[in-house]
């Protein structure tokens, strides 16, 4: 019964040269010692290769104990106890091989070249917190757990990945109570970055209008990430702006909008994979709460390199609509289509407030204050040989510089939507 099980769990399980990599993984690990030969009284131990897949299917598709028994002809006591410590070994080992904190400049460079070429260079991924409902919850942690967006009790957790959806830091859980200002401060990555700690070596350039009104390029040393507008105002943490009737801040926020949605979709990557994150997590305590979360980033990471999901993006464009071509780049008078006015708006290259509907020219006072530069500009810190450091700035002038270059950029038809590229242009091997 157990071997015709076994047989066709493996067969199922895609796959399978993966899985066998696990197993082998796990019979390497001292934990599971007792599950991979013949127990003290003589008696054979379970098949780990079916305890494997019990766990896999408790996370994956969120049933209990009970139903792994049912189907694996092992008691759900067995079934209970591999996974604590399965749980255990996936978020220690197995996190720390797939969820790499790029904390050297070298392991950041793969995460911000599609950031760069989408016009936000010195970007290093996105960051977001999500909740994750706990249903055995200690009764004396149940009041701090309870709230923010769920009457049920919940652990949130912040997490940054990058464009690719490839998680590169998540902290452990927090009380559901806690927001992102709090869980932020608790972030090792993002605290380090914001200290100075972390990837201070890495250099960038913005382009910038000089008191004259030319492009010049200005050097940056440090790294960044994109949020909401839930988070501290820090200038390594760069949120849209809520109210502005500036269009090159209106078109900047639209696009980091959409670029900030990265860390949006792995949450939904995640808990539409793994069942358990959005059902809730049935066992108790929270620490091993902490530790599913921490196995199913792992396993995504695992399952993107598996997919050949990992590679860095290629800034080569899929042919998209009319609107993406020569059409897109008119100012949409004197054209007989109909243009939807969110298009126009979004798509115009000039300034509403320097428009010249007259023919005399923009007023000399508004074109002059849009090329003077800050007023706290000059207090802005600068390291060696004028490069001015990311750290010491705040998020009000950093943001306005990131806006500047994004709007020169645009005007120069160099912004471009990173995408993978199409399999008809592959390289040849």
């Amino acid at each position: 019964m157990r071997i015709c099980v076994s047989a066709y769990f493996l067969k199922k399980s895609q796959p399978y040269a993966n899985y066998l990599d696990l197993l082998q993984w796990i019979r390497d690990d001292t934990r599971f010692a007792r599950w991979c030969g013949e127990k003290v009284n003589r008696k054979m131990s379970s098949l780990i290769e079916l305890l494997v897949l019990g766990s896999l299917r408790y996370l994956g598709r969120g049933w209990t104990f009970d139903d792994i028994e049912e189907q694996t002809a092992i008691s759900r006591e067995v079934h209970r106890t591999f996974f604590h410590v399965f749980i255990e070994f996936c978020s220690t080992s197995l996190y720390s091989r797939f969820v790499l904190t790029p904390v050297h400049l070298p392991e950041a460079r793969s995460n911000m070249r599609e950031y760069e070429v989408a016009g936000f260079p010195g970007c290093v991924g996105s960051t977001d917190c999500t909740h994750v409902t706990t249903e055995r919850c200690e009764y004396r942690l149940k009041n701090n757990h309870l709230g923010a967006k769920s009457s049920h009790t919940t652990r949130t957790f912040n997490l940054t990945c990058n464009h690719r959806r490839r998680i590169i830091h998540s902290t452990h859980g927090g009380p559901g109570r806690w927001n992102d200002q709090t869980m932020v401060r608790l972030d090792q990555f993002i605290s380090g970055i914001r200290d100075g700690l972390l990837l201070q070596d890495n250099d960038f350039e913005l382009l910038d209008y000089d008191r004259l009104g030319n492009v010049i390029s200005v050097k940056y040393k440090g790294v960044y990430v994109i949020v909401d507008n839930g988070y501290l105002q820090w200038s390594c943490t760069v949120p849209p702006f809520t109210v502005t009737s500036d269009m090159d801040e209106i078109r900047w926020s639209k696009w980091l909008e959409s670029m900030r949605k990265d860390v949006e979709c792995t949450f939904g990557i995640l808990k539409g994979r793994w069942r358990i994150l959005k059902s809730g997590i049935r066992i108790e305590g929270v620490d091993a709460v902490d530790k599913v979360w921490l196995t199913c980033c792992a396993l995504h990471n695992w399952l993107l390199e598996i997919d050949g999901l990992n590679a860095e993006w290629s800034e080569i464009s899929i042919p998209g609509s009319d609107w993406e071509g020569e059409l897109g780049d008119c100012d949409f008078e004197g054209i007989n289509v109909r243009v939807p006015w969110s298009l126009a708006r979004l798509s115009q290259r000039l300034d509403p407030r320097t428009l010249d509907l007259s023919g005399m020219g923009p007023g000399i006072d508004v074109s002059e204050q849009r090329m003077q530069p800050d007023q706290d500009d000059d207090t802005n810190p600068v390291g060696v040989n004028g490069v001015k450091l990311v750290k010491g700035m705040s998020l009000k002038v950093f943001r306005r510089k990131l806006v500047n270059h994004f709007k020169i950029l645009f005007a120069r038809n160099e912004i471009k939507w990173p995408t993978r590229r199409p399999i008809n242009q592959m390289p040849h091997t």
